[in-house]
């Protein structure tokens, strides 16, 4: 190699070490899942590892799969771009944040569903569009507030309260929601 090739080869890694790009492509049937990402028109890498959060068996693991067309970088250790890893979460025009509140931390899904916490008014809201929530433990949900209403309605009568008329347990009670005073 001549030294004119030698420059533009070493030129043309240091271009590479960072650069922006989108999902074009994601493989989920790899382990770890991986991505492909078009970092110019008409050129793609090679099948890359993502960036998430939590990658540990004795703390925690996290999964939140990249989509195609999402902004990202890469990462490419010696300018090497199919040996590069994927930093996702770009924010931009096409994939704009849910909210630009400093006291918000937000998720919000393509379906709607938003789940919202506010440092200033110190709520957290979760708005579940169209679907259910469960909450599933082996053990007790215990739930300790100044107030819970149900549906914003009135107090709740359980099979264990005698009414006052009959003498006898309620049967329009709930056997399953027991509330202390």
């Amino acid at each position: 190699m001549d030294e004119s090739q030698i420059l533009r080869d070493m030129q043309r890694r240091i271009a590479n070490l960072i650069r922006r790009g989108r999902v074009h492509s994601v493989d989920f049937s790899q382990t770890p899942p991986r991505v492909r990402v078009e970092y110019v028109p008409d050129a793609t890498t090679g099948w890359l590892p993502w960036i998430g959060g939590r990658a540990s068996s004795a703390s925690r693991t996290d999964w939140e799969p990249l989509s195609v067309g999402e902004q990202c970088v890469i990462l490419a250790q010696s300018g090497d771009l199919n040996s590069g890893v994927v930093v996702p979460a770009m924010l931009d025009s096409q994939n704009p944040p849910p909210s630009t509140s400093p006291d918000e931390h937000m998720t919000k899904y393509a379906d709607g569903t938003v789940i919202l916490y506010s440092r200033a008014t110190h709520q957290l809201t979760v708005n579940v569009n169209g679907g259910d929530i469960h909450i599933k433990t082996t053990a007790n949900v215990n739930v300790d507030a100044k107030n819970i209403k149900l549906n914003n309605g009135a107090g709740v009568v359980t099979t264990a309260h005698i009414c006052a008329f009959t003498g006898n347990a309620h049967e329009d009670g709930s056997s399953t929601v027991f509330a202390g005073k």
